[in-house]
């Protein structure tokens, strides 16, 4: 059947069930970008201060997570402009704030760092989960 042989009603329920669709498919996006800034706030403070078996433990689940991510998004069928369109932005501001902690942790904090240097990590690392926090937030709370 072809958009000329749908009725009135049967047209606003196409567009209902198109609608539906693509709410579910942003709400989606949005969950991933919150699980990602969560994530990274936890990785940073486990790959800088974890010993033994941590470091490796975060970067598996991170390698994990990513692939996970990666493997969503390439199936999405469906892309909602507001995901698109936020998640330009939010990459950007992603990779500099994460680049900032990586800097922060490899080439500035002692080896045995101070509360000082363990509650800067812990900030930064919240700094640079935010964007995509913020991301999932505003995709999520869209409706």
């Amino acid at each position: 059947m072809n958009a000329e042989e749908l009725s009135p009603d049967q047209a606003l329920q196409e567009i209902g069930r198109v609608d539906q669709r693509v709410r579910h498919s942003a709400r989606g996006g949005g969950w991933m970008f919150l699980i990602m800034g969560v994530a990274t706030v936890a990785y940073w403070p486990a790959m800088f201060l974890g010993r033994g078996l941590v470091p490796l433990a975060g970067g598996v689940g991170w390698v994990a997570l990513t692939i996970a991510l990666c493997v969503y998004c390439t199936r999405r069928r469906v892309h909602d402009r507001l995901f698109n369109r936020t998640s330009r932005s939010v990459t950007a501001a992603y990779a500099v704030t994460t680049f900032l902690v990586f800097v922060f942790g490899t080439f500035l904090m002692p080896e045995r760092p101070s509360p000082g240097w363990i509650t800067t990590l812990v900030a930064i690392s919240l700094i640079a989960g935010l964007p995509p926090m913020y991301a999932g937030w505003r995709i999520l709370g869209k409706g």
